[in-house]
């Protein structure tokens, strides 16, 4: 989609479909008393002539995109990414302050991953936090070569709906505990 002064707004909604599912599975979880879980908003940088906005962007991210606590004390914090690649999700899509913030939270106990979309086989999968570290360090090592740089579909834990249809991903961390 093309809108203002020709700009390309596609990219900057480039996943906002499943993070609206993840947001209305979250009000779910809150409504059932399941877990208490957020969308941390992204602070944006606006520049000004006078009173003109003449631009905005955002400013540096330093955490992930939803945080909460699951019943029992139980901190999680993830990010919702898509891919259409049918091998996996490419390390692209993550970005190095995701990544940061993942080794601090595992540091601290935090329950810390990625929810993927794979648009292809229209699926979702959960992917822990020591596994998206694994593999971005390796990506990091090896630059440039190929075969590194995504985490391999058979490295994720595929996410199902529960009985009133809503997607439960906190089924898997309940599964990763035991």
């Amino acid at each position: 989609m093309t809108g203002y002064k020709g700009k390309n707004f596609d990219m900057a909604n480039k996943g906002k479909g499943f993070e609206n599912e993840i947001n209305v599975v979250n009000r779910h979880y809150k409504i059932i008393g399941k877990a208490l879980v957020q969308k941390i908003s992204t602070p944006w940088q606006v520049v000004r002539v006078g009173k003109r906005i003449v631009s905005a962007f955002p400013e540096e991210k330093s955490t992930l995109d939803f945080r909460g606590t699951v019943k029992g004390g139980i901190s999680i914090s993830f990010d919702c990414k898509e891919s259409e690649d049918e091998r996996g999700l490419p390390l692209a899509y993550i970005k190095s302050h995701q990544v940061e913030y993942m080794r601090y939270a595992i540091g601290v106990n935090e329950k810390t991953f990625i929810l993927c979309l794979m648009k292809t086989i229209k699926k979702r999968f959960y992917i822990d936090g020591d596994t998206v570290i694994t593999y971005w360090d390796r990506w990091q090592e090896n630059k440039g070569r190929r075969g590194f740089n995504y985490i391999p579909l058979n490295e994720m834990k595929e996410v199902e709906f529960d009985k009133d249809g809503y997607l439960d991903y906190l089924k898997v961390l309940e599964l990763r505990r035991s």
